[in-house]
């Protein structure tokens, strides 16, 4: 049932799809199917493939500051300037508000020189040092403001802190106990089994993306994972594998007011369920990880190709999963 409508809405859209679906219920996968291609040398995208996940990275990044703050290592409203100390303008800004979008930090991908800025390598301090410049969008943590900035500064943090690498805290602490044996941060490596990213044309044809230095997305959206992957962390949370019963009850608790909390959209479906959930788009990639959080179900969408499809594609599967299971 669930394949007939996913194959009949692809089959509707003028624009074929180039990726990964995954969808799983109570840690059981209900349906995987890979489609399209991962490179113009006609070698087709398995379900294993890996594709850059964008700023689904973010809610990777959530979860470990959820881990070391259930560690007592630090505290949600631990103030930026502990760990970063020549912040200067952070004022009152926490870890809290940094999670959510609400420290008021200048957005980096959102300066007008960043595509260029970005093609070039840098470390994690040239990175800091770089948001550290930006004018502030209001002179106190303020209301919602998407920044990619406040979550590489989250990154910096969990270094800070436990004397890893990004990288490495991400493999230690929750990849190898998830038992993600395809997820990275990417290092502009060459990857096994990395589909090459595209974007569409105003007349529709694909082209090879621009290029971006991938030090630059770190840990707000520099993450190469596959669909089974995901879906392995998806199921470590579930258990409670990766952060206790009490704190994923915080996680995941909205209480309609503020729809970004802790690395995760907040809405209600068409049915009016609760759902958790996070797009990511980066140079040639989109992906969507969806979540409805009363049923133990979980959808997948990972793309080779910077479209709006791969997002309209998650939010049909969520509407006939509803539909499928009344």
């Amino acid at each position: 049932m669930l394949k007939s409508i996913i194959h009949s809405y692809l089959n509707q859209n003028q624009e074929s799809f180039h990726g990964a679906v995954l969808v799983s219920h109570q840690g059981e996968i209900l349906y995987q199917e890979a489609f399209g291609l991962a490179n113009r040398w006609y070698i087709p995208n398995a379900i294993d493939t890996r594709f850059r996940i964008g700023s689904v990275t973010k809610s990777i990044t959530a979860l470990g500051i959820l881990k070391l703050v259930e560690a007592g290592q630090i505290h949600l409203d631990d103030h930026l300037v502990e760990y970063i100390p020549d912040f200067k303008r952070a004022g009152g800004i926490t870890l809290t508000h940094l999670l959510n979008h609400t420290s008021g930090i200048g957005n980096i991908t959102m300066q007008p020189d960043f595509t260029i800025q970005s093609l070039q390598r840098r470390s994690v301090d040239e990175l800091v040092a770089w948001i550290r410049s930006l004018p502030m969008e209001s002179g106190r943590p303020a209301n919602f403001s998407y920044s990619n900035s406040g979550y590489i500064l989250l990154g910096k943090i969990i270094e800070t802190v436990t004397g890893l690498t990004y990288a490495e805290f991400l493999e230690q602490e929750i990849f190898g106990p998830a038992g993600m044996k395809d997820s990275v941060l990417e290092s502009n490596l060459t990857l096994r089994n990395r589909a090459s990213g595209y974007e569409m044309t105003a007349e529709g044809e694909l082209r090879n993306a621009s290029y971006i230095d991938m030090s630059n997305a770190y840990s707000a959206g520099g993450i190469v994972s596959t669909a089974p992957d995901l879906h392995l962390l998806n199921s470590a949370l579930d258990e409670g594998r990766l952060l206790s019963g009490d704190t994923l009850a915080k996680l995941f608790a909205w209480d309609g007011q503020q729809p970004y909390r802790y690395g995760w959209n907040r809405a209600r479906t068409g049915a009016n369920r609760p759902m958790a959930f996070h797009h990511g788009g980066i140079n040639g990639y989109t992906a969507s990880y969806l979540k409805l959080l009363d049923q133990g179900t979980a959808v997948f969408v990972l793309s080779n190709v910077s479209t709006m499809l791969t997002s309209m594609l998650a939010g049909v599967i969520v509407n006939a999963l509803e539909h499928e299971m009344g």
